[in-house]
């Protein structure tokens, strides 16, 4: 590991330490649909689904964010109307030391009038923070002797635990409308409503709310090519992230129940008021249940020249059952 990918690395340790609200970030976040907002909740057609996705970001630095989802969900209804129920499993290191566990139940009501539809969610769990210290050097620790860190001194920090839990509780809306070739959706999520304390030294470091604003536009160009626009915007404590992007998405063929075909496209994140951080290319395939989602990010930042550029590689995975609910009824009627 070179000085520069040790500094990297340093930075990266400091960082994670002394933030708030760093929560977990997909570049395809349109494919982890429970992380993004719980009111995705059963939010589309079949009985249940499985999803997964997978992230890790800037190897060039011994690893320093690896990410990882699991989750399901499933559609209910009770007196004809629509109920979701599902659970995310959320893995998060950071820094190299520093590890995020999330356990959220997801629960949505769905609402639908015309070609309207109105989505509304609540997500409830519990987080888990861990951390080893004796992994990590701090700047007490640096031996001017050797002129390198050494663990083994004592850091004079005041840590009360490696381990942190808390509950915590998220909710969210989204709103979509049909259009002829043209279906736009609006989504907003409030993260953290119960505004936990997350600190590992014993004080009253609450995590403030985090608002995250999502708005997709899917038109059929023709009925072979359909363009899909994303945008997602995060905002908490001064701190902003911004994704958008574009996918051309060629159908091979339809049936009752799926659409297969090939999508590709490109995105990039920024934030309000500063440089882009990275750009990233997308390609995917719709096969029957399936969904496979691949994404690459290449580092725009002032870290490009630690990472060489590169950034993160991201897959992601769903498996949408098929919807056994009648959704027509016929009458035989005897004619005389």
């Amino acid at each position: 590991m070179t000085s520069l990918h040790k500094y990297a690395l340093l930075w990266l340790c400091f960082f994670v330490l002394s933030s708030k609200g760093q929560d977990v970030h997909f570049s395809q976040y349109y494919l982890s649909p429970l992380s993004l907002n719980p009111a995705n909740t059963g939010n589309y057609r079949g009985d249940y689904r499985f999803f997964g996705n997978y992230r890790n970001q800037w190897r060039e630095i011994n690893k320093a964010y690896n990410t990882m989802s699991v989750g399901g969900d499933m559609n209910f209804f009770p007196r004809n109307k629509q109920y979701s129920a599902g659970i995310i499993l959320i893995n998060d290191k950071s820094g190299g030391n520093l590890q995020v566990n999330k356990i959220m139940g997801s629960f949505a009501r769905h609402y639908k009038w015309g070609n309207n539809k109105l989505h509304l969610g609540i997500q409830p769990g519990m987080v888990i923070k861990t951390i080893d210290f004796n992994a990590n050097t701090f700047p007490n620790q640096l031996n001017w002797t050797k002129g390198s860190f050494d663990n083994t001194l004592p850091n004079n920090e005041a840590f009360s635990s490696q381990v942190h839990s808390y509950f915590d509780l998220n909710a969210g809306a989204s709103f979509s409308r049909k259009m002829g070739k043209v279906e736009p959706e609006v989504g907003l999520t409030l993260f953290h409503l119960t505004q936990p304390n997350e600190s590992f030294f014993g004080q009253n470091t609450s995590l403030d709310i985090r608002q995250g604003y999502n708005v997709a536009l899917s038109y059929s160009v023709s009925n072979s090519f359909i363009l899909k626009l994303h945008s997602l915007y995060g905002y908490t404590t001064k701190a902003s992230d911004w994704v958008s992007g574009a996918n051309v998405e060629y159908v091979l063929s339809r049936d009752a129940f799926f659409e297969n075909s090939l999508f590709g496209g490109l995105m990039w994140r920024s934030g309000i008021g500063r440089n882009s951080d990275a750009g990233i290319a997308t390609v995917g395939m719709n096969i029957g249940h399936y969904t496979l989602g691949f994404s690459y990010d290449i580092t725009f930042s002032t870290l490009k020249t630690a990472v060489n550029s590169r950034g993160a590689f991201e897959l992601a995975f769903i498996y949408r059952a098929k919807s056994t609910r009648l959704v027509k009824k016929l009458i035989p009627c005897e004619r005389y």
